[in-house]
């Protein structure tokens, strides 16, 4: 037989329990203003312990195990608080701090990743990461919390989506318009997007009151052909690191690229005096006043140091370069053959000497022997198959010629030196059709070639094609 209880019993148990839940909500909300109060004053246990008798008290409240994740995120405990986040999302998954903690571990996560952690893990990682962030950001207006639009701006960006990450870092920067740090993250995304228009134009923004940002907006300056303006704001970030070799290097090539011989000879003369053990500006500063129109100067300053540093590869190299450009081949040559004496498996100085010699048009044996041994250490090389293919050329032996040369053409079809060499080849087959297309990519290319003589030589050409 049921148990039956009088009405007024049951009326009386129903408000007991009432009264218990209630008593339940009191006990877990005192509890949770008692861990903040705690907190605040250091005790990190004591607002741990406050916070887990609220859990205790209201079993079925997301917010308080929400809590808990952040401040375990707080604490650095990323585990306890990813434990604690998820137990929010099981109870609520609408809980838009649980999402934000998830989101900011995951982030972290990502950012732990180095080059060696496979690309598919890295995406995975973000868009695991980007769901909980979306999530919180989701129903908050714009820039309620700035670190979630910053941490999604930075995770688009891992997963190529520049466009994403422009709209988030925009968030950020309207809310802080004058952080640097903003502001180089969005100017990045711009960049990403190859909008170099817009990347600068938010550094020029605070570039007079943020001198730190100068470097990178002078390396998008440069990006976009605005030399004059890369070597002013390399300028302006050496004057607040004005130690760093690195800007210094970058604004001399800056200028050198620009054409202002003088000033980046000026630079790297500046830059010799700070930094003596620095062998790139005593190679730039030769370069430059070569350049500048003085090469017997610039063999001149260059000579020492490379004799002082026999075996720096970049200095010899470069003095070589200054002989051959000053038709001074036999020096070219002599002090290619000291490199090797000193580095004689260097495949750079192997290839340089080879080149020259096939160049010269002679000792055709040893040229191609010695691009051998380049290719040896450095199979493929499209700049070494050019080499060995021009020398079998100058020996009379097309067959090899082509079979060296196609490839290297293929592998560069912007290189113009090497299209040149291959039209040659093919024009000596009697394949003129082929060579007139080769020297025509050699005038798209990137220059270093003849334009009167490659044009002349296409002209001549269709004269050989029968009509």
């Amino acid at each position: 037989m049921a148990l039956r209880i009088p009405v007024v019993a049951a009326c009386l148990l129903v408000l007991s329990m009432a009264g218990a839940a209630a008593a339940q909500s009191t006990d877990a909300y005192f509890e949770f203003l008692m861990a903040r109060r705690l907190e605040a004053q250091g005790d990190q246990a004591g607002a741990l312990a406050a916070l887990e008798r609220a859990a205790a008290a209201d079993p079925a409240s997301a917010e308080v195990r929400a809590e808990i994740a952040s401040f375990q995120l707080r604490r650095n405990r990323r585990t306890e608080s990813e434990t604690a986040a998820l137990q929010a999302l099981k109870l609520d998954d609408g809980n838009l701090e649980a999402h934000r903690v998830l989101g900011l571990i995951y982030s972290a996560n990502v950012d732990a990743m180095n080059a060696r952690t496979p690309e598919a893990q890295v995406e995975a990682a973000a868009r695991q990461a980007i769901i909980h962030l979306e999530r919180a950001a989701g129903e908050t207006s714009a820039g309620t919390d700035i670190q979630i639009h910053y941490s999604l701006g930075r995770l688009y960006l891992r997963i190529g989506n520049a466009g994403k990450a422009i709209e988030a870092f925009n968030r950020v920067v309207a809310q802080n318009p004058d952080s640097a740090q903003a502001r180089l993250s969005l100017a990045q995304a711009f960049a990403v997007s190859n909008d170099l228009k817009n990347a600068i134009d938010t550094l020029e923004f605070i570039v007079s009151d943020e001198p730190r940002v100068a470097g990178v907006l002078a390396q998008y300056q440069e990006q976009a052909g605005l030399l004059k303006e890369a070597t002013q704001s390399y300028t302006v970030a050496l004057t607040n690191d004005p130690s760093n070799r690195g800007l210094k290097f970058r604004r001399i090539a800056a200028a050198f690229n620009d054409g202002d011989y003088a000033q980046a000879a000026a630079f790297a003369t500046d830059a010799q005096a700070q930094h003596p053990d620095d062998l790139r500006f005593p190679r730039l500063r030769a370069r430059a006043i070569f350049e500048g129109g003085d090469p017997a100067r610039a063999v001149t300053i260059l000579e020492p140091t490379a004799k002082a540093n026999p075996r720096d590869t970049a200095t010899q190299l470069a003095l070589a370069d200054l002989y051959n450009d000053a038709g001074r081949d036999g020096d070219a040559e002599r002090t290619l053959r000291q490199l090797l004496d000193v580095e004689p498996s260097n495949a750079e100085a192997l290839n340089y000497l080879g080149y020259l010699l096939a160049n010269r048009g002679r000792s055709l044996d040893e040229a191609v022997k010695l691009v051998e041994r380049a290719l040896t250490a450095e199979p493929g090389n499209p700049a070494y198959l050019d080499s060995l293919g021009w020398a079998y050329f100058r020996r009379g032996n097309l067959d090899e010629a082509e079979k060296y040369l196609s490839p290297a053409a293929e592998q560069l079809p912007r290189n113009a030196v090497i299209q040149d060499h291959l039209g040659d080849v093919l024009a000596r087959r009697g394949r003129w059709a082929d060579a007139i297309n080769a020297w025509t990519r050699a005038l798209a290319g990137d220059g270093g070639v003849d334009r009167a003589q490659v044009e002349k030589k296409i002209q001549d050409a269709r004269t050989k094609i029968p009509r």
